[in-house]
Formats: C-alpha cells, sequence, structure tokens
C-alpha cells in the first residue's frame, strides 16, 4: 500500500515491524525477519529519512503514522503538480517537433517500466561508440545492466558517473568490480542532478522525476539538448573520482614503498566520492570498526590527519 510514496514492500514490512514493537532494536528485527544486518540497517536508514521512524539510544520507535504519512502525501501531490506543469511544456515541445522536426529534434514520452526497459535495451543495442550513464537511485530497473557486457565485447565503450548512493545496496561494489574488468570506465561524484544514458551523442533518455514510482521518462533525439547533456557529462566526468577493479587473486608484483594496492585506492575513491563510513564497510564485507582501523594504518601511509588531508596527498601522488 505505501508504494505509491516510494517506500518498498520490504521497507514496508520494516516499518510495521517497529510500528508493532515501539523500542525495538536493529538486531531484534533481523533475528524475526531473518534478513541480514546490513539490509536491515538500510531499510531503518531509509525510513527514518523518510520521517516514519526515530532512533533513540540504541532502538527504533514510529512516529505518528498519520502525520508522517499525510506529509508524504502532501509532497508527492507538490512533485504530481510539477509533473503536470512539466507535461504541459513537453506536450508544446512535442507539438512543435512535430511541425519541425529536423531542427528542434525528437521528443517522446514514455510511460511505465515496461516501455522504459524496451528503450533502454534498443538504444544501447543501437550503440556503435559510446554509452554515457549518470546512475543513482531510484531503480526502476534492475541496477545490473546485463546488456552492457556484450556491448562492451562489441567494442562499445562505457563510461558511467555513479552517485554514492548507487552503492547503498548490497553487491553493488562487486557488480561494479565485474563490469571494471569488462572494460567499463566509472566514476563517483556526489550530487548527481538526475538519472540519464546518452548514446553515441546523439539520443537520451531521462526520468521527469526521480520519486517512486518513476511512472514517465522522456527519449530525446537529436536536438541541441542532447548537445547540452554530452557536454554536461564531460564537465561532470572530470570533477569525478575514477574507480579500479579490485585486485584478481593471482600474485602481483610487490609495489614500491611509496604507492598503494589497488584495494586501498578504491577505498580512497570511495571515501573521496562521500560514502560514510558504514556504506563502505558493508561494500568490503567487514565491519565499521574494522574499516576504522584500516583507515588509521592507509592515513599512516599517506602521512595525513583526516579525509581531506588523504584526499589531498592522494591525488598529489596520482593515486585517485
Amino acid at each position: 500500500m505505501l508504494q505509491v510514496l516510494g517506500i518498498s514492500p520490504f521497507d514496508e514490512r520494516i516499518y510495521r515491524a517497529v510500528l508493532a514493537s515501539p523500542g525495538i532494536s536493529a538486531q531484534e528485527i533481523v533475528m524475526r525477519s531473518g534478513e541480514s544486518g546490513g539490509r536491515v540497517q538500510s531499510s531503518l536508514s531509509r525510513l527514518s529519512t523518510r520521517g516514519l521512524i526515530n532512533r533513540r539510544r540504541g532502538s527504533w520507535t514510529a512516529t505518528n503514522p498519520g502525520t508522517a504519512i499525510r506529509s508524504l502525501v502532501r509532497g508527492l501531490q507538490t512533485e504530481l503538480d510539477r509533473v503536470n506543469d512539466t507535461a504541459d511544456e513537453l506536450e508544446a515541445t512535442f507539438r512543435s517537433v512535430g511541425q519541425e522536426p529536423d531542427e528542434i529534434g525528437q521528443f517522446e514520452i514514455m510511460a511505465g517500466p515496461e516501455m522504459l526497459a524496451r528503450w533502454y535495451q534498443q538504444v544501447q543495442q543501437e550503440a556503435r561508440e559510446e554509452v554515457l550513464t549518470f546512475d543513482r537511485p531510484p531503480y526502476l530497473l534492475d541496477y545490473r545492466n546485463p546488456m552492457e557486457r556484450a556491448r562492451l565485447r562489441d567494442g562499445v565503450r562505457y563510461r558511467t558517473i555513479y552517485a554514492p548512493e548507487a552503492f547503498q545496496h548490497e553487491g553493488a561494489l562487486d557488480e561494479l568490480d565485474t563490469m571494471l574488468k569488462e572494460g567499463e570506465e566509472a566514476r563517483v561524484l556526489p550530487g548527481l542532478p538526475f538519472k540519464m544514458v546518452l548514446v553515441d551523442q546523439r539520443v537520451a533518455i531521462m526520468p521527469l522525476h526521480l520519486f517512486l514510482p518513476v511512472s514517465r521518462s522522456v527519449l530525446i533525439r537529436g536536438s541541441t539538448m542532447v548537445v547540452a547533456l554530452v557536454e554536461l557529462f564531460e564537465r561532470m566526468w572530470r570533477e569525478g573520482v575514477p574507480m579500479y577493479p579490485h585486485p584478481s587473486s593471482a600474485p602481483e608484483k610487490e609495489a614500491a614503498p611509496a604507492e598503494l594496492d589497488v584495494e586501498d585506492r578504491r577505498l580512497l575513491a570511495l571515501l573521496a566520492a562521500g560514502l560514510k563510513d558504514d556504506a563502505i564497510a558493508r561494500q568490503f564485507g567487514t565491519s565499521p570498526r574494522s574499516l576504522r582501523r584500516r583507515l588509521r594504518h592507509l592515513f599512516d601511509e599517506l602521512n595525513a590527519e583526516t579525509r581531506f588531508q588523504a584526499g589531498a596527498q592522494a591525488s598529489r601522488r596520482g593515486l585517485v
């Protein structure tokens, strides 16, 4: 029922568990639900951000459901009003496109996940040179892209800029590592303004809003907007933090004392990109405490006292 407000069925199940047991701990929820601790913690964080629950001294309690849910409904209505305004603007553009398609370009509104999925596959199949992507939640389709591997092997270049939030779900960094080894080029940058896929600098797909459910997207062909989106991507690509693949299990040559291994470079990249300790620890399969010990050792290697100093040293040495 709450899915229309952007709350997944799993998050609703966790919310109802907190609602039924005021003062429940995350560990109790894990034991009752049988889910992993990382998944439960991520759900609790999302519910807290939406104002549905509060944390006090390690336990969770629901806020007044009537107040919290009505607040979300009002926010959704505001967004829907904006979508209506956008639809009017795009309709005007669509009508003008129909009159002068060669000069203005072509815009097509896509309604529903099925149509979006069909076009997402098609534009990748049509790619001859390069696919550029802004990757950030929410995900209407699977966050994995099964077509990318085949197109990389066909010689199509994939460059993706990820928001830090893209790595909050379990397995995201492992999936990225797999694609980096296949040839994807990736960078991480906080504050991505929207989601986008852009193919061969001639066609782009973008959602019309970023709250769930994402009901409408727009397909843009051959317009000055596509040119502007390419320029925006290139600017943000220069600002992003490069990501590196996880080192293979094969023995590596001994690195010089002043260098860092690939694992540490990945850790520095995630820090520089703005990921929090808990999120990084989940991706590395370790505890936040163990991660902080590792960071302390890494800071010592870089002769740094803070994250900022570590980032500056790593950048100066060309490590990120």
